[in-house]
């Protein structure tokens, strides 16, 4: 599995995107983003 690292910056665009004023590692909306995000880097291996 693919692990990826998201700085500050890309976590406040991922709030903007969301409307989502706080992120948890357990938001449903966060985890929707990150596993797109894995999924397109897997896919470029």
């Amino acid at each position: 599995m693919t692990q990826i690292q998201i700085t500050n910056t890309t976590m406040t665009r991922i709030k903007k995107i969301a409307g989502i004023k706080h992120v948890h590692d357990g938001d449903y909306l966060v985890n929707e983003m990150i596993d797109i995000f894995e999924k397109k880097i897997s896919d470029l291996s």
